[in-house]
């Protein structure tokens, strides 16, 4: 076996793209002395020249510390993600997320962030800090100390007036989805999904009343909460969110961005839709 096919069928084995040290360790038992450190290095680069492995620049231009794989940079960048979000103890900003990646694989993350959350690896909560967990958290995990607390002193002013005292963690049960929950639950209403046409007959009926071309999201939610309602379904924040990015994304909008997303109630903040570059959008007008 010569070193180059030990070396990329070690790579192809590998599920994270690996360093060169990474690398002689794995290929040495395969071809012996020949694994020297500078002869892996000469291969490596020999390889990424005639275009079978991917150089990701890694490490600082002082102590640079390049990657190597047979995989694309967006293959790449989904796997080192999803390493990070399930090796973390508890769930990542987005933000702070992204800058665990190699420069270079920067103008991939929110692709491989996208992918990762189709294939169900990873789970994204929406608002200011777009909050990333290795799965779909349970409502009930969302509660912290406070709001706890808070929850409770809402269920003894109530208890005060039901004729069965209900307790918190019976709301907690009903949160999570439990149908024999002890709390009244009320009936499930399914959501209606809005399309293009909808979408833009409900913005040429608030730019009528509007000053400026810019409709904000949450006023266009209410808009879609009361059509909804008309129809005996409910509406879904991520639903109208998702929309508008997908159209955004695809050149049909334009989005302005909110220059102080963290002021923002949080029914408003979960509606904002990330943007290329800067804050979140806010408000949105077709550019057609």
């Amino acid at each position: 076996m010569t070193l180059e096919h030990a070396i990329h069928e070690a790579l192809n084995q590998a599920v994270l793209p690996l360093k060169a040290s990474d690398i002689t360790k794995l290929v040495k038992p395969l071809v012996g002395r020949a694994a020297t450190p500078k002869a892996v290095v000469a291969a490596l680069e020999s390889l990424v020249a005639t275009g079978a492995l991917n150089r990701i620049a890694a490490g600082t231009s002082g102590k640079p510390q390049p990657l190597f794989t047979p995989r694309s940079s967006e293959s790449a960048t989904a796997a080192l993600l999803k390493q990070y979000v399930h090796l973390a103890k508890k769930e990542q900003p987005a933000a702070k997320l992204r800058t665990k990646l190699p420069e270079a694989l920067l103008p991939h993350f929110e692709g491989a962030l996208a992918q990762l959350v189709a294939a169900g690896d990873a789970f994204v909560l929406p608002g200011a800090k777009r909050l990333v967990f290795a799965r779909k958290p349970k409502p009930s995990e969302l509660l912290d100390a406070a709001k706890r607390r808070a929850l409770q002193k809402m269920l003894d002013a109530a208890n005060s007036v039901r004729s069965q005292a209900a307790t918190l963690a019976d709301f907690i049960t009903w949160l999570d989805g439990d149908c024999h929950a002890g709390l009244d639950s009320p009936p499930i209403k399914a959501v209606i999904l809005p399309d293009e046409a909808i979408l833009r007959s409900w913005y040429d009926l608030d730019r009528l009343r509007s000053s400026t071309m810019m409709i904000p999201i949450p006023q266009t939610f209410a808009r879609y909460e009361a059509w909804a309602a008309e129809l005996g379904g409910a509406a879904d924040s991520q639903v109208l969110r998702s929309l508008i990015e997908t159209l955004y994304n695809n050149g049909h909008l334009l989005l302005e961005p909110c220059e102080r997303p963290q002021d923002l109630p949080e029914q408003e903040s979960a509606l904002l839709v990330p943007m290329s570059l800067g804050p979140p959008g806010y408000s949105w007008c077709w550019l057609s």
